[in-house]
């Protein structure tokens, strides 16, 4: 129950963060089924969706799963609607980072060109829900379903590539170890956070003692252990790693953990491009009273890459 009710708390603060993001520049929200036309002109979009996500998870934690699935429906409804083109196409991003980090990744596959918009309906969330709903009621690969489609509405979520990951494990036909491997790999890619990327960790962690190579998922869960110390399924890998190999525990520290990893195709830091979307947006704050806010993001590209020497830069000549 902890595994699955915590991504469901990552996703609600990933959807609240949107007030704190520049508003999408297009794209209007269908009108939820619950709602009239002259009532939704009224709402801001954004409390709205976040008293959707208050609403939802309240039913879900009280066991109340019919009316969270009415509530996740309201939020993806009329999404069928919108429907890509080859040079155009709608997706509903937690933040505007989200959206920057894929129009980046769109120009590295040769699609530079395509228009991307950024929906304020919770699309990418109503699914990611109704995926968990159906994973509670112990419907897998129902819930694999939702999941995938919460991946296509928001396609850059890291938190949505660690769940899809631990579904995998549980589905009623076997996965493929290889294939749950990439979708962690996946994460890695996206994360951009401590917690994610240690989720992703742990979760690659799991396979690699899975197939015995003890090494490296210990290198996995050391890191995990450094970026999310309050969760404790580090601790008690390394504590089963050090019942079998103590050794092996005692003579490897985080440096050697991230060089075993490295060595192994799996990256022990955040993708790069996490940085360059952060200096992006802070290229694009022209207000000089904004001054604050640019130092907020150039701040928090630091912690992604503390020795960067353009964002130390930058943030010295803030100062």
């Amino acid at each position: 129950m902890r595994h699955i009710l915590r991504p469901i708390l990552i996703a609600a603060a990933c959807a609240a963060a949107v007030s704190a993001q520049a508003a999408p520049q297009a794209g209007t929200p269908a009108v939820p089924a619950t709602a009239s036309a002259a009532e939704t002109k009224a709402v801001n979009p954004i409390v709205l969706s976040n008293q959707m996500m208050i609403t939802i998870m309240e039913r879900i934690k009280a066991g109340n799963y019919a009316e969270a699935r009415t509530v996740a429906k309201d939020m993806v409804f009329g999404s069928e609607k919108l429907v890509d083109t080859p040079t155009a196409v709608t997706r509903s991003f937690s933040s505007l980072m989200g959206k920057k980090l894929y129009e980046k990744m769109l120009a590295q596959e040769g699609r530079g060109n395509v228009e991307v918009t950024w929906t304020q309906q919770p699309i990418a969330d109503g699914y990611y829900f109704l995926a968990m709903i159906s994973f509670q009621e112990g419907k897998p690969d129902e819930a694999l379903e939702f999941l995938q489609k919460a991946i296509f509405w928001d396609p850059v979520r890291a938190a949505f590539h660690v769940e899809r990951g631990f579904m995998m494990h549980h589905q009623k036909a076997r996965v493929e170890a290889a294939t749950i491997f990439i979708t962690y790999l996946k994460a890695l890619e996206l994360a951009d956070n401590p917690q994610d990327f240690a989720a992703a960790l742990r979760g690659i962690g799991y396979l690699f003692i899975d197939r015995r190579d003890l090494k490296s998922g210990l290198a996995c869960y050391l890191l995990a252990r450094r970026l999310d110390p309050d969760d404790k399924t580090a601790i008690r890998q390394i504590d089963y790693i050090r019942a079998r190999a103590p050794g092996l525990v005692k003579d490897m520290d985080e440096t050697k953990a991230a060089a075993i990893l490295k060595a192994a195709n799996v990256p022990p830091t955040f993708n790069p491009l996490h940085v360059q979307v952060r200096l992006d947006i802070a290229d694009e704050i022209k207000d000089p009273k904004k001054v604050a806010e640019t130092k907020a993001i150039l701040t928090e590209a630091l912690r992604l890459d503390p020795n960067n020497p353009e964002v130390i830069r930058r943030l010295k000549a803030l100062n």
